[in-house]
């Protein structure tokens, strides 16, 4: 019972898509005989192999449970049943607590009685979070939470071990309102409805894993105490429903940069109302709380010599760790690196082309789960186009080279090519069906707009502090994005400038890892604030250094 595609499914879908029988879910009236199938959420295989385990370490998350038997009342001892607890906890443990929220003094007195007078207390601090009765075994969980621009993971920590039970992600729910942050920014500027809407759609996608995590792993989400969440300015602030009319445009500032402390229930996350949900701080602009988790996970390795650290994404962030200090700059890369705005793009999921060989007699790809090729992920992109770059298919301004002309291209890689809805186009997978994945002109134009701001980002920032790609001691590329790239490719089509391949380093999620470290030791979350405090902002938007050097950052070629 499918219907013929819409003028918004043509917009919106590829060729492949639409001969699939993929539609525009919003655009479908459900008709009796009509079967549809919705695509699961996607694997978070891939974030959990980026992110390293904490297990070992040490844990000290700033909950604590004390035991405490009191008296029964009497007629000689009448002391109010939560009167009577915060005199045992200040004699016993000398802390001073008068506070108490409302619904855990509703709790109070039914649980002393069938308890015996014989309780557990849960502290954040000098505050309580909550009571169980004693003799109860009771592990304390948290999560780790990753709001990314595309993509949300969650880690699911046994707080008790630092062990990492389970990590699940799935794209972010907003993103159908802007690939891009610049986009949503713009979308949730026109009313206060559009922002709201965008709180909700944040909101209930980390719900929405949280559910599914405590139901994959039999865990009560009240058990859950703490949270902590990394995430770029415009993600944090969208959360929140904060107001990003001047993230649009210069001076680029935003509502808050400290870091923020609430009550789960306070934002409506799906965990115990009064877990504490702790929010990384943003450094300025678009530098926000996920590169100080990435700064937080390598800060022991960070600490001797000069780095230079990228976290690649949507939007990328950048910094420059040198002998007196540390430079940070954002710029927009646009969604070419998730899969977004190329014909036959996707995020890395099953049948994504991951990886891409080209030699005189054809191509070799690996795909996910070895599956039917049906469409290229961010990785393979890049491999893809430096491989047709070797292979003279494209010259180094990203242009196709006419094969009737070019003697230089093989056979077998010549009959690739050919003229599409968009000039020439390079078949990178012929379908038993006839679905062919394919690569055309402005596919590799998105390709070189996203990798040249970021290779002009890195020129910029070099600049400004003076210094050459050669000074540093390594090249940290941080997300689940970076780990699965070839280091070779990204160097040869310009992605960052000519360095040793040996002091490259991909190192995974490291801004869910800072998260995690945060969540399961405290004293890390307070490093966090130092940190900061440490790093001097400079602003890309209107900068004359990176105009200068984004024209030149566009050029298929090694840059030295």
């Amino acid at each position: 019972g499918i219907p013929d595609p819409s003028v918004l499914d043509r917009q919106k879908l590829n060729d492949r898509e639409l001969e699939q029988g993929i539609r525009l879910a919003c655009c479908i009236l459900p008709q009796h005989g009509m079967s549809i199938r919705v695509d699961a959420e996607q694997d978070a295989e891939r974030k959990k192999m980026a992110l390293v385990n904490l297990e070992g370490g040490s844990c000290n998350s700033g909950l604590r449970t004390l035991s405490v038997q009191l008296d029964k009342p009497s007629l000689v001892d009448e002391r109010a049943d939560w009167d009577r607890v915060s005199q045992s906890l200040a004699k016993q443990s000398n802390i001073q607590t008068e506070k108490i929220d409302l619904p855990l003094l509703e709790k109070l007195p039914q649980l002393l009685r069938a308890a015996s007078f014989s309780i557990n207390v849960i502290m954040w601090k000098d505050q309580v979070v909550d009571f169980y009765p004693g003799g109860v075994q009771l592990r304390l969980y948290g999560i780790a939470i990753d709001i990314g621009t595309s993509n949300v993971a969650i880690a699911l920590v046994d707080l008790d071990d630092s062990r990492i039970i389970k990590v699940v992600s799935c794209e972010n729910a907003q993103t159908i309102y802007g690939a891009d942050v610049i986009t949503r920014i713009h979308f949730a500027n026109k009313s206060q409805a559009n922002r709201r809407l965008l709180r909700e759609m944040s909101l209930g996608t980390i719900n929405k894993l949280l559910h599914r995590l405590c139901a994959e792993e039999n865990i009560d989400s009240d058990q859950i105490y703490k949270a902590t969440i990394v995430a770029n300015t415009a993600m944090h602030h969208l959360f929140l429903g904060l107001d990003v009319k001047y993230l649009a445009s210069a001076p680029f500032a935003s509502v808050c940069n400290t870091a923020l402390e609430f009550k789960a229930g306070e934002l409506g996350l799906a965990l115990n109302s009064r877990s504490r949900v702790l929010l990384f701080p943003n450094v300025g602009g678009f530098i926000g709380g996920d590169l100080v988790g990435v700064l937080l996970a390598f800060s022991d390795e960070l600490k001797q010599g000069q780095h230079l650290l990228l976290d690649i994404g949507t939007n990328c962030e950048l910094i420059v760790k040198h002998h007196t200090g540390m430079i940070a700059c954002s710029t927009a890369a646009g969604p070419a690196f998730e899969g977004a705005d190329i014909t036959y793009g996707s995020l890395a999921r099953p049948g994504a082309i991951e990886s891409v060989q080209m030699s005189d007699y054809g191509v070799e790809l690996k795909v996910i789960d070895g599956l039917e090729a049906s469409s290229i992920c961010g990785s393979g992109l890049i491999e893809a186009v430096q491989q047709m770059r070797l292979a003279g298919i494209i010259n180094s301004r990203g242009a196709f080279q006419d094969p009737g002309n070019n003697s230089n291209i093989s056979p077998a890689l010549r009959q690739r090519i050919r003229k599409g809805n968009h000039g020439w186009e390079f078949v990178l997978a012929y379908g038993a069906t006839g679905h062919n994945v394919v690569l055309n002109q402005r596919d590799i134009r998105q390709l070189q707009l996203a990798k040249g701001t970021v290779c002009a980002g890195i020129k910029t920032i070099l600049e400004i502090a003076g210094m050459t790609i050669q000074d540093f001691d390594s090249i940290i590329l941080a997300g689940t994005f970076a780990s699965y790239l070839d280091l070779q490719s990204i160097l040869d089509i310009g992605l960052i400038p000519l360095a040793e391949i040996g002091r490259i380093k991909a190192v995974g999620n490291a801004a869910h890892l800072g998260a995690a470290k945060a969540l399961v030791n405290h004293e890390n979350f307070n490093q966090v604030l130092q940190l900061v405090k440490n790093i001097r902002h400079v602003q890309l938007g209107g900068n004359s250094i990176f105009i200068k050097h984004f024209i030149d950052s566009m050029y298929i070629e090694p840059y030295n």
